[in-house]
């Protein structure tokens, strides 16, 4: 019987992360790809149902007890999971690629992972970025990158290209000067898609037509 390939699909764990890159990963199965999806240890006690044909492992976030709540803030639940995240990964492709059965070919990270690429470059594996917001809101925290929308926001009427008018009531609340950690932190996101094989994006494509072919524009520029 031929091996199958086989994908780690790497999320960040949240709810609203899980489920896209779940959804996705039912795809690729449906394709004939073996799928291994990548949680925290802490996570992986309260998942939801995962088909039986996933399986499933484990890395740590430096909180395999607690998690978020653990950590006591975002900034430290970030600080120490950008610590140990790609430590135990290495561990994880490490082990994985002992057996030839196991041995990932492709791995499929969260972009809020940005880590995640030079961990699995280091073993020679292809690797994908999985951008699970729809893409009007992944233009917007990209144009923050670029430096083409300023935060916090001054102006009422925010013009992006391809895009309609925006306005104050439209945009994140930590675009108005609090929760600096999570605005870094959904901004870094994009600072090392260029080292991913593939772009992969969570969108409804007729409806975001032209800002997602304007968004792949921008990244392929910089």
């Amino acid at each position: 019987m031929a091996r199958r390939a086989h994908c780690l699909v790497l999320a960040y764990p949240a709810q609203g992360h899980i489920n896209p890159m779940l959804q996705f990963s039912k795809l690729l199965e449906r394709q004939g790809v073996r799928i291994t999806l990548v949680t925290t240890r802490f996570y992986y006690n309260i998942l939801q149902t995962v088909p039986p044909s996933i399986a499933l492992e484990t890395i740590s976030d430096g909180f395999d007890n607690g998690g978020l709540k653990e950590a006591g803030s975002f900034q430290t639940y970030l600080e120490r999971f950008w610590q140990v995240g790609p430590l135990t990964f290495s561990e994880l492709l490490e082990k994985l690629g002992r057996s030839s059965d196991d041995h990932v070919d492709c791995v499929v990270y969260d972009s809020f992972l940005s880590w995640a690429p030079d961990v699995a470059k280091r073993f020679g594996i292809v690797v994908a970025t999985y951008l699970t917001q729809n893409m009007i809101v992944n233009s917007i925290y990209y144009h923050v990158l670029l430096g083409k929308l300023q935060v916090p926001l001054t102006e009422h009427e925010i013009s992006l290209p391809a895009m309609p008018k925006l306005y104050h009531e439209d945009m994140p609340s930590f675009f108005f000067g609090e929760y600096v950690t999570y605005l870094d932190f959904v901004v870094s996101q994009f600072s090392s898609i260029h080292k991913a094989d593939w772009i992969l994006c969570n969108t409804f494509y007729e409806l975001e037509k032209e800002v997602t072919t304007k968004q792949f524009q921008y990244i392929d520029c910089v």
